[in-house]
């Protein structure tokens, strides 16, 4: 009696194609999705920007009067650049630049007790006006400033304000931040 083999299985239709497709896809449509986040997004005027300068510090300075200090006498540094605002990849049409304006300031407290005086003053200060204060955690032990928490928020106008510890030295700063913002022209100096 003869008997016929039994036909050889067909392979398992392979997945690591559509695997490698799919993989390829999302790669592609989040680096679309990316790209776009970055493009996309109101250009401010020059003119615009100068107010935008104007408000950030603006902000600032009056979060230092509330602490009872000179904002004149107090300022530390104006910066216009920060790592994380520039543009990289390249999205921003001719003329277009991004600047992160922020202004810092030492009020110079005198100890633990008037930090954490101070700390009060801004967050009732800032809750009176209706803005969400959140608590910035201390740098861990051995860090620049290690124990002393920080408090932030966000003005009306998107301008962002804490009173934490330096990164550096550990010491006590106010800082308003106006954020990444995209504008037209190219701001050699803060005015």
């Amino acid at each position: 009696m003869t008997t016929t083999p039994a036909p050889a299985p067909h392979p398992a239709p392979s997945r690591r194609h559509p695997a490698r497709a799919l993989s390829a896809g999302g790669a592609v449509l989040l680096v679309a999705a990316f790209t776009q986040g970055c493009a996309s997004g109101r250009v401010m005027s020059e003119a615009e920007f100068r107010g935008h300068l104007r408000q950030t510090e603006a902000a600032g300075r009056e979060a230092v009067r509330q602490l009872g200090a000179d904002p004149a006498a107090t300022v530390d540094r104006r910066s216009m650049d920060d790592s994380s605002c520039k543009d990289d990849l390249g999205l921003d049409s001719e003329g277009v630049t991004r600047d992160q304006p922020s202004v810092t300031w030492a009020p110079g407290l005198s100890g633990p007790a008037a930090y954490e005086a101070a700390l009060a003053k801004l967050r009732t200060a800032w809750s009176a006006r209706g803005l969400e204060v959140e608590e910035v955690p201390a740098p861990a032990t051995g860090r620049p400033g290690a124990g002393l928490r920080g408090i932030r928020t966000t003005d009306g106008h998107g301008v962002g304000l804490s009173l934490r510890p330096d990164w550096y030295s550990g010491d006590p700063v106010l800082r308003a931040d106006g954020g990444c913002v995209r504008h037209h022209g190219y701001l050699a100096r803060w005015e």
